[in-house]
């Protein structure tokens, strides 16, 4: 009777490692979620003029659009992964970021606002729409394409929609 209940929670046991497998997440653990705003915020980044002072990490806010709300548990994992390469706040609304009392309503810090639509339902390929929002003046919208690679979902392409401004 003993071994059978031992082989019933060893089976049990591996039917939740299986199940925790095929959450969409990497090979590390990271989530599917946190996977997509983290590959977001490095494409964004790479895209930017690097800060003057080399020692300083870039600021970045990143806040969802609408009713979208990004969970802490993928707020904490982003965070984890890009602890080396931004200075990362999430907020919960984008005046949060926004110093819109100053010339031009320029992000907190000389950063830069990454207002995130809600993520697709997976998909072989997805999009995501991002507003990249520095100021009142130099903002934009592009359509990134996300795509499996190996165990990471990462961004393939990118197209700008609209630029202020222009």
């Amino acid at each position: 009777m003993r071994s059978r209940v031992a082989g019933l929670v060893l089976v049990v046991a591996l039917s939740g490692v299986a199940a925790a497998g095929c959450d969409g997440s990497g090979d590390d653990g990271t989530s599917r979620d946190a996977q997509m705003y983290g590959a977001t915020i490095r494409h964004v980044l790479a895209e930017q003029p690097p800060p003057s002072d080399p020692g300083v990490l870039p600021v970045v806010y990143v806040v969802g659009v609408g009713e979208t709300k990004i969970a802490a548990d993928v707020q904490a994992e982003v965070a984890v992964e890009l602890h080396d390469d931004a200075k990362l706040h999430f907020a919960d609304k984008r005046e949060e970021a926004i110093l819109e009392e100053q010339e031009h309503a320029p992000v907190r810090d000389g950063g830069v606002l990454l207002a995130v639509d809600e993520l697709p339902a997976e998909s072989a390929t997805m999009l995501l729409h991002v507003e990249i929002y520095r100021s009142d003046q130099d903002s934009s919208m592009v359509v990134l394409t996300f795509a499996r690679r190996s165990s990471q979902w990462a961004v393939t392409s990118s197209s700008v929609l609209s630029e202020a401004g222009s």
